[in-house]
């Protein structure tokens, strides 16, 4: 298991997925330019040598495919789903050490964010530089139960910064320290092992993801105490902010490009930061929203996530695949009756991530765009396979929602939507006419080698 973020970079180096940039570049839209665009033709990990203004290195899309996710926890693409399972059922409590590695170089006056991190200026009407991977942690100012996630944050100055704070764990840490007229005291991390990284996008609220990111890593993640604030932070952490929010205090934060592919405003959460420390000669780990990582991190996250708690109380569902931020989710059963469709549905509308729900049989492959919309072209009858609910929780980021009126100390975002379900399965009755054209199975296995030959590994052949 990987150790740190600098272990996984020569790992991918070595496997020939990862490309150096040697050309010099500004960290202000040129550098997220090119992972933008390349990364659509070559899905590839980025590592720029030569940042304009700095003697910061920055590399990006680590996580942009489900094989480089794979390499993270050392198994196969095809295990990654079991692997998963198996070792999220033990968690591991971190263990403190001393001389952290995150604390080599600390800056403790005259703070200037900007100055010390490469932070990227992402899209063309950015109101500003953005932290997209920043893992951001902090306590619960009752239980003391730590809880972290990935939020976006502008820098508003040399020293303050709005956060996102729409989600819990945090937003609710934030109204009960709020609730007493205090500050919540947070450490905004940048450039940890993948695995943690991974685990602090997994969907979870009262839970530690510090203890998940062990069971996943199989190994407990070495923790430190920060210098001036009661957090714990990765010890191997590239950078760490320390600071504070200002209660009660909101502004507006963005426009920002989100990973839904459009800017987005908010009135957010202002925490004034007090030291910075890092590693010597660390390296900056950047997320270009809408570019690919943040799918794997999100979508595929909660996948593997969910899809066995679903499978405990549905047990005709075989597959499920989110896709755009969660927004639409595929999911194949096994059918059972005609309702199975429908229960599944409603019960995927109640998560306000997700929007449109689709359901295929075992013979579509819901990770194939082209099988789903075929399924949806020949199996479905809108009349009597579609359904639609209005006035249900939707995600804040998307722009269709209609936003709901909340006082304007409020972090968290309640918007309303219409959800929409496709029922794409064959009736149950009536299978022989929607029997699908194949080969036979004798067949398969005499040009299952054949097809390797050219094509390489070859799993699609069902």
């Amino acid at each position: 298991m990987y150790p740190d973020l600098r272990a996984f970079i020569e790992k991918l180096e070595e496997q020939g997925e990862l490309v150096r940039v040697r050309e010099r570049l500004s960290p202000k839209f040129e550098i997220p330019g090119v992972v933008k665009y390349l990364v659509r033709e070559k899905n590839v990990a980025l590592f720029f040598e030569n940042v304009e203004g700095y003697s910061v290195p920055i590399v990006a899309n680590l996580l942009g495919t489900k094989g480089r996710l794979a390499t993270a926890f050392g198994v196969p693409e095809s295990d990654i789903h079991e692997t998963f399972r198996r070792r999220s059922e033990k968690w591991l409590k971190p263990v403190f050490i001393k001389d952290a590695p995150a604390k080599e170089v600390a800056i403790t006056s005259n703070i200037d964010i900007v100055k010390a991190i490469p932070i990227l200026t992402h899209h063309a009407n950015d109101a500003s530089p953005y932290f997209t991977s920043a893992i951001t942690i902090a306590k619960d100012p009752d239980t003391g139960i730590r809880g972290m996630g990935i939020h976006r944050i502008e820098v508003k100055d040399k020293n303050t910064v709005a956060i996102f704070l729409a989600t819990p764990p945090l937003s609710n840490f934030l109204a009960r320290s709020e609730a007493k007229g205090e500050p919540l005291e947070i450490a905004i991390v940048i450039g940890v092992d993948p695995v943690t990284f991974f685990a602090s996008a997994a969907p979870g609220v009262e839970i530690d993801k510090l203890e998940i990111a062990g069971g996943l890593r199989e190994r407990p993640v070495e923790v430190a105490k920060c210098s001036m604030i009661d957090v714990d932070v990765p010890a191997y952490s590239e950078f760490v902010l320390e600071g504070k929010t200002i209660p009660g205090e909101r502004q507006s934060e963005g426009p920002f490009g989100e990973s839904t592919g459009y800017y987005f405003t908010n009135r957010s959460p202002i925490a004034k930061i007090d030291a910075i420390t890092h590693r010597r000669d660390a390296v900056y780990q950047a997320l270009v929203p809408f570019s690919g990582e943040d799918m794997v991190l999100l979508d595929f996250g909660w996948e593997i996530k969910h899809l066995p708690d679903i499978q405990k109380v549905y047990p005709f569902v075989t597959k499920l695949h989110f896709t755009n931020m969660l927004l639409i989710a595929t999911v194949q059963i096994k059918k059972t009756s005609e309702e199975d469709s429908r229960k599944i549905i409603e019960e995927l509308w109640s998560n306000p991530f997700i929007k449109i729900v689709i359901v295929v049989d075992e013979d579509v492959d819901p990770y194939d765009n082209d099988d789903v919309n075929w399924a949806i072209a020949t199996r479905v009858q809108p009349k009597r396979d579609i359904v639609i609910k209005g006035e249900m929780p939707g995600l804040p980021i998307d722009p269709s929602g209609e936003k709901e009126e909340m006082p304007k100390e409020c972090s968290i975002i309640s918007t309303k939507t219409s959800k929409l379900g496709i029922d794409a399965t064959k009736p149950l009755g009536d299978f022989e006419r929607y029997e699908r054209t194949d080969v036979h199975d004798d067949v398969k296995n005499k040009i299952r080698s054949v097809l390797e030959k050219y094509l390489g590994t070859f799993q699609k052949m069902a």
